[in-house]
This record gives structure tokens, sequence and C-alpha cells, in this order.
């Protein structure tokens, strides 16, 4: 009798583990999602597409279709019935997708209340460059919305050696405000102090 006891609570125990490894192990229908791009509402895709061509950005595919507002599942503030979508990669092809969406007749409205003051809701992409002040001159020479001349910030990394290291970073708002933020991997200190004593300053930083 007790080992009929035993037996039953060893089978009840090996059942219940079983279950359990069966539940905590994901199943091949139910792989995690991948994501395949960041899109952008946009005012106007041209000029957007011409902003992330000056960091290198190629457009995979452009393409512009008619849209039914009624019974859409996109939850748009306005019944456009026109849409351009466009999908954009890095010219090395690594890294994330930008994507921008370009709706029309009617142009939906803007929800942010102030684009010059960032907070809950909004958007910051973050781009790796190899040069921060090669690209802060080109958008310069664009004219666009830049906030800051590079800074230089210190990493918690230290190199090889165990010397600090440090990058630079700056920000500048994309033909609809959205904000996007330059960051130079940090280097070892003697390398970009070295640099920096070739870089020419911008307006701001003569301020």
């Amino acid at each position: 009798m007790t080992f009929l006891v035993g037996c039953r609570c060893a089978v009840t125990t090996t059942l219940l583990v079983i279950t359990l490894i069966g539940l905590a192990a994901p199943s091949v229908a139910s792989s995690p999602p991948t994501l395949l791009r960041a899109s952008l509402i946009v005012k106007n895709a041209a000029e957007s597409i011409r902003f992330y061509g000056q960091l290198g950005f190629q457009v995979e595919f452009d393409q512009s279709n008619p849209r039914r507002p009624e019974g859409n599942p996109f939850p748009l503030n306005t019944p456009s019935t026109a849409v351009r979508i466009v999908s954009s990669s890095s010219a090395t092809g690594e890294g994330g997708r930008i994507g921008l969406v370009e709706f029309s007749s009617p142009a939906p409205t803007d929800n942010r209340v102030d684009i010059r003051g960032t907070g809950l809701g909004d958007v910051v992409l973050v781009f790796d460059v190899v040069d921060a002040e090669a690209v802060h001159q080109t958008f310069l020479k664009s004219g666009a919305d830049i906030l800051e001349p590079p800074q230089t910030y210190v990493s918690r990394r230290l190199a090889p050696d165990g010397s600090p290291m440090q990058g630079r970073v700056f920000h500048v708002r994309d033909p609809d405000g959205y904000l996007i933020e330059l960051l130079e991997a940090p280097k070892p200190i003697a390398i970009t102090r070295d640099r920096a004593q070739g870089d020419s300053p911008s307006p701001a930083a003569r301020k």
C-alpha cells in the first residue's frame, strides 16, 4: 500500500514537472515577433527621404496607394484617402530600417502640443556615426534644425589598457520634428583629442 502511494506521488510529481516545462518552453508556432522597421508619419515623404539620405539611408521600396478610411483598422485621426509608404535602410544594410508614411487627402493633424519640448509619447531615433563632427557639418550645410554642436561624453567603458574613453553626441530634428540623436562611439581619449584639434567650430560653438 505504501509502495502504491509512493508510486502515485512520483507519477503525479513527474506529470506536474512535465506540464510546467511545457508551459515555460516556447513553441515553434508562438515564436517571438521580429521588428520590421520603425515607421514615422510624415508631412512630406520626399523631404524626409532627403533628410535621412544625409545619413546614408537608401530607399528600398516606395509605393503610393489609394486608401479606404471606412473600416480601416489603422487608427488615423483623419479620413485620409491616399497613402505613400517608404522603407529605407542604411548603406551598409546593418541596423534597423526606417519607414516613412505620408497620408493625404486630407493629411492627418499633429497630435503633439509642442514639438520643441520632448516628452512622454515622443520618439527618439539613435544613429551610430563614425564622426559626429562630419555629420554635424553636413547638417549645417543643409540647414537642418540642429539643437547643439557635438558634445563630448566620458564612457563608463575603459580602453584595453585601462585608460578612459570618450565619445561625441549631438541632436537634430528631422523635417517633422522627430528627435534624432547622433552618437559617436567612445574611443581612447588620446584619439578623440587629436581629432578635436582639427575640428572647425560650428556657429553655435562660438557663442
